[in-house]
């Protein structure tokens, strides 16, 4: 089975975002990476690191999402603020969809009870005396108004 080449995020620009621009980045780097300060700075200067690193550093910087399928142009920051290509997500929101949902279930079960309560009342025989004595008084107020 041959592997699809995956198309990496350009290096430097996640470098910077994840470790900043101030002078000790570089130590940042060299810390997350288990390698030495002046190796974190030369892939850095040369924008050419090892291939692991390149992959380490993308998911890192990701917010550990996948390359791949909708989650393709996705990342999640430092904040944990979710990034997509139709605005931002905070894990309140998230959480608040969820509860949404689960508000919306709830509401469809009361409206199918609701439902069924008067399809119920509507052919039970309620109704049907209900309308035998309407009809009784119908009939009740026309004799007393012919008298």
């Amino acid at each position: 089975m041959q592997l699809k080449k995956q198309v990496l995020p350009e290096f430097a620009e996640m470098y910077v975002a994840c470790f900043g621009v101030w002078p000790k980045k570089h130590k940042l780097a060299a810390e997350f990476f288990g390698v030495s300060e002046q190796t974190a700075k030369r892939w850095y200067e040369t924008n050419n690191p090892s291939l692991v690193a390149h992959r380490y550093l993308t998911v890192h910087y990701r917010g550990y999402l996948p390359l791949t399928g909708a989650w393709q142009f996705c990342r999640i920051d430092k904040d944990g603020i979710l990034h997509t290509p139709h605005g931002v997500c905070s894990p309140g929101d998230i959480t608040m969809l969820w509860r949404y949902k689960w508000s919306a279930e709830q509401n469809a079960r009361q409206y199918q009870k609701a439902k069924q309560k008067l399809k119920d009342l509507q052919s039970g025989t309620q109704l049907k005396m209900l309308r035998h004595t309407a009809d009784y008084l119908n009939r009740l107020v026309l004799e007393l108004t012919q008298e």
